[in-house]
């Protein structure tokens, strides 16, 4: 009875303790929630920077470049650049894969099987991209994971059934190519330093389009945005490089000072009164080390260039609101004489969301109608 008594007198004390505890646990995190976060993503450039761009996230793992086809994708080879970077004053390599046309590749399969010479295989597909009659894509990847990624070699996939070549590479930081800390003036190197690698390799022909798919969509803007700085200041060119045939940007947002606003996460914090401050603000910074890629304010300074806005209305990572909101500011500062800019939007029952447009059933003649209309209008 003793024992009996003792073990009631336990229970209730052991059930207090458990209660004092979880609310100690609940009140460091509410604490952690309101204080620490906020002050962790205003103060720290380097927090910011991981999430934007999420570099640490390489998946799969353990890729073997060399050989796309251990990634899913048959016909393509592997290539690389080396520069000497402006922006981090070093050496920088970046991968890159070539990925032929169906009907290419089905036509040189032979050659990819056997064994032969890869100086010799290289020469062969360098004057199937220099000869070529059907687009090619420039592809800019969005964060995380490498060219190597799943919904990128269904892309890929989709651009070579559509007879395209495609340039897809890997930015600093990402992949096979040179691991330095990104920054939106790194990454937008490299994409120029490709760009300008394939206009040489083209001698100035070809008719190339630049696909951007969510951070890519950043990048590629704030490159045709600006590519007549850039060509002068990175390159040291005195005439800038040519605008490609057009622009496709799948899944953009405006600026990202509103698409950490917009963010679904963002809901858990916006009811702090300091949100804006802490969250938002520091993106709309211009101070050194800052990303911004606000691509409303790029893109309205080319107004000859043609751009295509793909986007999901179920997109949770890039609400499609942001992608609504750079439509119309580049919309409105063009006029009837202007090259266009169109948005082709997805119903949210279609279940795209952020990463599969590529399986969206009428996508191959949207594409095709973009590309033929304005491979039309330049010649």
């Amino acid at each position: 009875m003793v024992e009996l008594q003792g073990l009631l007198i336990c229970v209730p004390l052991y059930a207090a303790s458990v209660l004092i505890f979880g609310a100690s646990v609940s009140a460091g995190l509410f604490v952690f929630h309101v204080a620490v976060v906020p002050l962790i993503f205003k103060y720290s450039k380097a927090f910011r920077r991981n999430l934007v761009f999420a570099n640490f996230v390489q998946w799969p793992p353990n890729t073997d470049f060399e050989e796309p086809t251990s990634a899913g994708i048959e016909g393509a080879r592997n290539l690389s650049i080396e520069y000497d970077s402006k922006v981090d004053k070093c050496r920088v390599k970046i991968g890159i894969w070539h990925i032929l046309p169906k009907t290419v590749y089905e036509r040189l399969k032979g050659r990819f099987e056997s064994n032969t010479d890869k100086e010799e295989l290289n020469r062969i597909l360098d004057e199937e991209l220099v000869t070529s009659k059907t687009p090619i894509v420039l592809y800019c990847h969005g964060n995380s994971n490498s060219r190597a990624a799943t919904h990128r070699i269904e892309l890929y996939k989709f651009f070579q059934k559509m007879e395209f070549h495609t340039i897809t590479f890997d930015y600093r930081g990402y992949g096979d190519s040179t691991y330095l800390r990104p920054t939106e003036a790194g990454v937008v190197e490299d994409a120029l330093v490709v760009y300008e690698w394939l206009h040489s390799t083209l001698n100035g022909n070809g008719n190339i389009f630049v696909w951007g798919h969510s951070l890519g969509t950043a990048i590629s803007s704030h490159l045709l945005g600006n590519l007549k700085e850039l060509s002068a200041t990175l390159l040291d060119r005195s005439a800038s490089l040519p605008q490609p045939r057009g622009l496709i940007l799948e899944s953009p947002f405006n600026n990202l000072a509103d698409e950490v606003a917009k963010h679904p996460l963002s809901k858990l914090v916006t009811w702090l009164p300091y949100y804006d401050l802490t969250f938002v603000e520091p993106f709309r910074s211009n101070g050194s080390g800052e990303q911004t890629f606000k691509s409303d304010e790029y893109l309205v300074k080319v107004k000859s260039l043609p751009i295509l806005i793909l986007h999901a209305k179920d997109d949770v990572i890039v609400p499609f609101v942001v992608g609504l909101k750079l439509y119309r500011s580049i919309l409105q500062s063009r006029t009837s004489n202007d090259a266009v800019v169109k948005l082709h939007a997805y119903d949210k029952k279609l279940d795209l969301g952020h990463k599969w447009i590529c399986y969206a059933t009428d996508l191959p003649d949207v594409i095709r109608e973009f590309v033929e209309q304005n491979i039309q209008q330049r010649k």
